[in-house]
């Protein structure tokens, strides 16, 4: 379990409602702060869960500041949220064909549960702002309904990535796992490592060629490599 630095709940609800408090590119700010929580733990379906969840609370608590247009906060943390998963989404295809590269003998346990957790992603994504917003006072709950009625089963962005990867991916699976059982090599020095953490190390190397596009912050002239 990798231990986070910074994102225990309570510091990423403070965060997040910061986020909305300050307005501007609030789709960034949440994308940015998702982003960052999960780069500190293992890319599992449940830690994703716990981070979307404490990042939901905050822009509840954010949301109900003054001068805040209360339904474009929260249409603009979903969008935010989404796209760190859509992240979230790529590293854990890379990683999977990181272990199909490496070799034909790898655990199939493992990879039927990644393949199965991010066929769920999407669902569970929605479901834990669903859940969170239950929190919310009942004007912003309704507002969160609203919002989430929008977002049917793949729409989203993470749910488009992976309905394409899942069709991509199962031919190339069923002829990886019938190769695997032919040749029987072995892949230790991958599968020693967790999936989730692999898949975490992944999501890390996405984001900091993300930042490097995009271009150091104002007043930081060097970019860390």
């Amino acid at each position: 379990m990798i231990k986070p630095p910074f994102d225990t709940d309570e510091v990423l609800k403070t965060m997040a409602s910061e986020c909305v408090k300050q307005g501007e590119n609030l789709r960034a700010g949440v994308r940015e702060l998702t982003l960052k929580a999960l780069q500190t733990r293992e890319l599992s379906l449940g830690q994703i869960k716990q981070v979307v969840g404490s990042v939901t609370q905050g822009v509840n608590l954010g949301a109900v500041g003054p001068g805040i247009n209360t339904e474009k906060a929260l249409t603009d943390a979903l969008a935010g949220m989404d796209d760190a998963l859509l992240k979230a989404a790529q590293a854990s295809q890379i990683a999977l064909q990181q272990l199909g590269r490496a070799g034909e003998d790898f655990d199939q346990s493992q990879v039927k549960k990644a393949l199965d957790e991010l066929e769920r992603m999407e669902d569970e994504f929605l479901g834990t702002v669903k859940q969170a917003s239950e929190g919310a006072n009942a004007q912003l709950k309704g507002q969160w309904a609203g919002v989430l009625q929008n977002m049917k089963t793949g729409s989203t962005e993470t749910g488009a990535q992976v309905a394409t990867m899942m069709q991509q991916y199962g031919e190339q699976m069923q002829a990886a796992m019938r190769a695997q059982r032919r040749v029987g090599l072995k892949t230790a020095h991958l599968l020693g490592q967790n999936f989730a953490t692999l898949a975490s190390g992944v999501l890390i190397g996405l984001t900091e060629a993300l930042q490097k596009k995009s271009g150091p912050p104002a007043g930081d002239p060097d970019t860390k490599g």
